[in-house]
Parts: C-alpha cells; sequence; structure tokens
C-alpha cells in the first residue's frame, strides 16, 4: 500500500511537471506574435514601416485576425509614407526645373535683356546644381539603407574616439564662427556593435548641424557617456529654439525648419532624415529637445557584448 501511494504521488508530480511545461511553451508559442508585433510597433515609432509580423498558415482565430489587421496597417501606412514622398520629391524636383526653364527662355526668346542675362545664367548654374545635389543625397539615402541592413558589416569600435576624430573635420569652421567646441569624452573607451561608416555619418550630420545653426561666438558640447546598458551621444548648439511644433517634424523626409530655410539655403532636407534612418535600422532611438536656445539631439547605440 505505501509503495502504491509513492507511485501515485510520483505519477501526479509527473503529470504536473508536463503540464508546466506543456503551459510555459503553450503560452510562449502564443505570445511570440505578441511580442513581434510590440518590436515591429517600436520600429514603427522610429518611422520604419517596412516591417512585417509573421503569420502562421494555420492561424485562423483572432491572433490570425489581429496579425492580418495590423500587416493591413502597415501596408497602409507604407503606402501612405511611399506617395508622400513621390509627392515632396515632385515638389522639390519642380520648384528648380520651374526656374531653370523660365530663366532659359527668356534668355533665348529676348524677355531677358542681354545686360542681365549674366545674373539669371547664374541662378540656373545654381539651381542646377542644387538638383544634383537633391539626386545625389536621394541616391546616399536609398544606398545606405540597403547597406546598413547587411548585420555581417557590423563592428565594434571606440564610440568616443570617433567622435573625436569626426569633430576635427569642423575645427576650421568652428574658428569661423568663433564657437567654443566642448567635446565631454569620457576617459576609458566607451566600445559599441554598429556600422561604423554609417555612424560617422550620422555624429557627422549632426554636428555639421550644430555648427550651421548655432549663433556666433558660443560653445557647441558633443558627448558620449553609458548608461543602462547603452551608449548615449549627444550634440548641443545654442542658437534658435525649434519651435515645439516643428520637433516632430524634424525627422522628416525634405522637412525644412524656419532656421533652416533662413540659414542653409543650399540644404535639400535629407541629413536629419538620414541619420533617424541609420539609427532606425540599428533598432535604436534618437531624440531631440529644443528649449530656451538650446537644441541638442541625442542617439543610442547598442554597447559591444565585452564592454
Amino acid at each position: 500500500y505505501p509503495s502504491f501511494v509513492v507511485m501515485a504521488v510520483l505519477v501526479a508530480f509527473l503529470i504536473f511537471v508536463l503540464a508546466m511545461l506543456f503551459a510555459l511553451a503553450y503560452s510562449k508559442y502564443m505570445a511570440k506574435p505578441l511580442d513581434e508585433m510590440a518590436a515591429a510597433s517600436r520600429r514603427f515609432a522610429r518611422g520604419d514601416f517596412s516591417v512585417r509580423v509573421n503569420k502562421a498558415e494555420d492561424a485562423d482565430d483572432e491572433m490570425g485576425v489581429l496579425i492580418e489587421s495590423f500587416n493591413t496597417m502597415a501596408d497602409s501606412l507604407e503606402e501612405e509614407r511611399r506617395s508622400e514622398f513621390i509627392s515632396n520629391v515632385a515638389h522639390e524636383l519642380r520648384t528648380p526645373m520651374t526656374t531653370i526653364s523660365g530663366f532659359a527662355d527668356g534668355i533665348l526668346d529676348g524677355t531677358i535683356p542681354k545686360e542681365n542675362q549674366e545674373k539669371y545664367l547664374i541662378s540656373i548654374r545654381d539651381e542646377t546644381r542644387r538638383l544634383s545635389r537633391l539626386v545625389r543625397s536621394m541616391l546616399d539615402v536609398s544606398q545606405l539603407k540597403t547597406r546598413i541592413k547587411d548585420r555581417s558589416k557590423y563592428t565594434s569600435f571606440d564610440l568616443g574616439e570617433t567622435v573625436a576624430l569626426t569633430l576635427v573635420n569642423f575645427e576650421s569652421r568652428a574658428v569661423e564662427k568663433e564657437l567654443d567646441v566642448d567635446p565631454q569624452l569620457p576617459d576609458s573607451p566607451v566600445m559599441v556593435k554598429a556600422d561604423k561608416d554609417a555612424i560617422v555619418q550620422v555624429i557627422y550630420n549632426l554636428i555639421d548641424n550644430a555648427v550651421k545653426f548655432a549663433a556666433e561666438g558660443t560653445s557647441l558640447t558633443v558627448s558620449v557617456w553609458k548608461e543602462n546598458g547603452k551608449a548615449y551621444t549627444s550634440v548641443m548648439d545654442r542658437g534658435e529654439t525649434i519651435p515645439r511644433a516643428e520637433l516632430p517634424r524634424i525627422f522628416d523626409r525634405f522637412h525644412k525648419s524656419d532656421r533652416s530655410r533662413s540659414q542653409d539655403r543650399d540644404g535639400v532636407g535629407l541629413g536629419l532624415y538620414m541619420v533617424r534612418e541609420i539609427i532606425a535600422a540599428h533598432d535604436q532611438d534618437i531624440f531631440v529637445t529644443s528649449e530656451d536656445g538650446v537644441t541638442a539631439f541625442t542617439f543610442t547605440l547598442a554597447l559591444a557584448e565585452d564592454d
């Protein structure tokens, strides 16, 4: 009789363990689509609408309906962004092309007097160069987005050293504007794992913006630090405050804020968009603050495993 009780207890315990393992496996199986949707939502928040959630062939229950609805929403958002992009490109191309065509016609039909033709030819040259910059920038964005998806190109490197080397490129421009450049870099290496060339592009674009928009005689601060298992880089300038209404659109394609229009006539509005795309492709975050004339762009990167 005692052996029967022991056997019954063991069988009951075994059934309990198997039931718990089955419940754990089933809960993970059921939670996987939700985890994928959560990850996709985070990428949506960073502006990447290309991600989709995989649906199992036999998923015809409420979860399957939810996944289909999620992917349909993603398709709609991506199509909307594509249409917006085409519209923006058309608008950006139309303005210089209209200018070039109008001035050229005026010179050819004699509407523009010969004594004024040189001035208008200079305008045609400038608009042609702007068109060239726009097309080159769009190609750069396309090639960059393709390249940074290849994780085999990710390497470990010292973020602080990379920032310091990039800052050297702006020495003459900083001196010209009498900027006090303050690199707040850690004494020990901050090793991150990423596409180094792409991250250099991010740092370069942010510092370029900061130098461009900083008021003469002010300071420019570039900081690198570690916090909560991530590496942070911040580029801060002192100049005009970006209006609060502008901040949500600051990383959009072709968007130029009021201070950009007045101080960056040669830009095409793709620099910050490229920055966001690079950081989003690394599954990291970038954000901007602007208050009382102090504007700071801050982005995160994953630390290398051995850091």
